[in-house]
């Protein structure tokens, strides 16, 4: 027989037989729980039982017994359906934080006020994280946030910031890069990456990235990680005020090289020779006939993402066919 559990905070579910750890039940689904052992004695992988009843080498307990805590999900089997409170457990796929010293390489300027910044990571010590995600520049007892631009595998990461008149905070951040020959960070952050039974069971299908300004530096290292996998339909829609947004020549390239499909756009120019009259969301509904197989990966600001979302809904594609950081950070106001 098999019972439900869920791990809070976090919410995991998962199904156990009353023959099998609990332990090994969630290992089986991704799920994974701190272990140094597999009988009880490291007591690393210790959770609390909320609810429900367990089967221990010790005998049989339920959530009110005084003894039954902290409970050890490597030596308990399910009787029941089960609440358990554990803290360092990670989802599927997730990564644990890692704390790095990153060497500044490089840092060149763009067109559009932007930098490309490239950091090298300890030797031995590959970041590990999901193309898409971010880390967290460590500079003067702050956390900055920035997508990083690479997808995963080697040493080094690609940061894409923006510095212009309007991004007073970013030019400082520049500053101290510059005058620093290593910097410290955080990752990985944020749950906008492409899982594997979400895409790579379903490589034929349109995966569409729409993005703005540099939100092209979260595009940039998921579709890397997608040419991978020899996806086969990817469009990408680049979208700026002006010809001056579209500061790498990647996008362009990969099209030439047929690679993916590719559009930029300027609609508050009209004299750009990008310049369009329709909405993303238009071009989208003409290009496929069919809505209900596409993947969506918006990127960009919250007063963008929502807008694109507004048009994309309008036209009967779902919120839940779509991922932004956005989301997270700041969800939509209820209507």
């Amino acid at each position: 027989m098999k019972h439900r559990i869920t791990i809070q905070p976090k919410g995991l579910v998962f199904e156990a037989d009353e023959d099998e750890s609990i332990l090994d039940a969630a290992a089986k689904v991704g799920i994974k729980m701190l272990k140094s052992c597999d009988n009880g004695i490291c007591e690393v992988c210790r959770a609390t039982l909320v609810a429900g009843l367990i089967d221990t080498p010790q005998g049989q307990f339920n959530a009110s017994d005084a003894d039954v805590n902290p409970m050890l999900p490597c030596v308990s089997k399910a009787k029941s359906e089960l609440i358990l409170e554990q803290k360092k457990v990670l989802a599927p796929g997730e990564i644990p934080l890692q704390h790095l010293a990153f060497q500044v390489k490089d840092i060149t300027e763009q067109s559009g006020d932007v930098f490309i910044v490239e950091l090298l990571a300890p030797a031995g010590k590959h970041p590990d994280f999901h193309a898409g995600q971010y880390l967290e520049l460590l500079i003067d007892d702050n956390a900055y946030p920035f997508t990083i631009a690479s997808a995963p595998g080697g040493r080094e990461i690609q940061l894409h910031i923006g510095a212009d008149k309007d991004h007073t905070a970013n030019q400082s951040i520049l500053t101290s890069l510059r005058s620093a020959p290593t910097v410290r960070a955080r990752l990985p952050r944020g749950d906008v990456w492409l899982k594997p039974n979400k895409i790579e069971d379903n490589l034929h299908d349109p995966l569409i990235f729409i993005v703005a300004g540099t939100g092209f530096s979260q595009a940039k290292a998921m579709i890397e990680e997608q040419f991978k996998h020899q996806h086969s339909a990817i469009y990408l829609y680049w979208i700026n005020r002006d010809g001056e947004g579209f500061y790498s020549e990647l996008a362009q390239q990969w099209a030439d090289d047929n690679k993916l499909h590719y559009r930029a756009m300027t609609p508050e120019s009209p004299d750009c020779e990008f310049y369009t009259n329709e909405t993303v969301e238009s071009l989208i509904e003409q290009q496929f006939p069919t809505l209900n197989n596409l993947h969506v990966v918006i990127c960009g600001g919250p007063n963008f993402v929502y807008s694109v979302l507004d048009g994309l809904e309008s036209k009967g594609i779902k919120q839940s066919q779509t991922m932004s950081d956005v989301y997270a950070y700041m969800p939509r106001p209820e209507k």
